[in-house]
């Protein structure tokens, strides 16, 4: 994924923000983490046991850091000092969504005149794209930022767009921080009552493969990109940036650990508990989930 690129910010806006002295500007589209897979980012580094990774990356613009990690910097970057740069880069973070979200109550609501949209869900004023044939059900939510295509089916009380668990400090208080991203659906995706898509943290889009379907009480956190004709069983949690190759199968109450990618093809049984990458076409098992023969291999002999 890569920023949009209409709207760049210059870090000397910020100046005095969270405590913030330039230190040397420079150009950013987006605040984020070393994780997050969209271009010039704003970054915080508050360790020198990152040092290398920030000047590495080819993602990161710009560096909000402690004044004794400064030399140590890429002359690319544009670096700001603060105190605390993880609150630092949380308030300017927030000032960017607010200037963004300005940007996108400006954009109208596109709804094709096949849509069926149930008069008690609830549809964001602006920003929201919804395709030719999509049916919204009951209590249903869309956010602003989300994109609906041809044929999806949303039952009721889903959840598209909602924010994702990320944690900062603002005005000196412990806060889940504003995102700016949004969420999309591929055509034929049908998500069953109550499941929870987040919208992506920093910018860009938490996706949904064409002809995936979710059943209840699923929780898609932020940033996820999951692939085609993708089945995500009841209660599963697929946690944030989390990638699933095609035609996977994730079964009920399975959790995917943050930043995992599952292979196509690949299939996480019942109740797995998955903290490392899952091989196109393996099954896993277990907590923590290993290769599905080896779980009951080990279940065999402890019984």
């Amino acid at each position: 994924m890569t920023a949009a690129r209409e709207m760049l910010f210059r870090l000397s806006e910020f100046a005095g923000v969270g405590g913030l002295t330039v230190l040397r500007d420079g150009e950013f589209a987006l605040t984020g983490k070393l994780s997050t897979p969209l271009d010039l980012l704003l970054v915080p580094l508050r360790s020198e046991k990152y040092l290398a990774e920030v000047n590495a990356s080819p993602r990161a613009a710009g560096v909000v850091t402690r004044p004794g990690l400064a030399d140590g910097l890429d002359g690319r970057l544009a670096v700001g000092l603060a105190d605390d740069p993880d609150a630092c880069h949380s308030e300017i973070h927030a000032l960017c969504v607010s200037r963004r979200e300005a940007e996108l109550r400006r954009r109208e609501n596109v709804i094709h005149a096949t849509a069926v949209i149930d008069p008690g869900a609830h549809v964001a004023p602006f920003g929201v794209d919804i395709g030719p044939d999509v049916w919204i059900g009951p209590n249903a939510v869309v956010s602003p930022g989300v994109s609906i295509e041809e044929g999806c089916s949303v039952h009721a009380g889903v959840v598209l767009g909602g924010p994702g668990f990320n944690v900062g400090t603002l005005g000196g208080r412990r806060k889940i921080l504003p995102q700016l991203g949004g969420v999309r659906l591929a055509p034929h995706v049908e998500l069953l009552a109550n499941t929870c898509v987040a919208r992506a943290l920093f910018g860009g889009e938490t996706t949904i493969g064409e002809e995936t379907v979710a059943d209840n009480l699923v929780y898609i956190a932020h940033d996820c990109q999951i692939g085609r004709r993708v089945q995500i069983c009841a209660l599963a949690n697929i946690l944030g940036r989390v990638v699933v190759g095609d035609e996977a199968y994730i079964g009920p109450s399975a959790v995917v650990v943050n930043g995992t990618r599952v292979g196509a093809g690949a299939k996480i049984t019942m109740g797995a508990v998955v903290t490392r990458e899952v091989a196109p076409g393996a099954v896993v098992s277990g907590n923590f989930a290993v290769d599905h023969d080896r779980f009951l291999a080990h279940m065999r002999a402890i019984r």
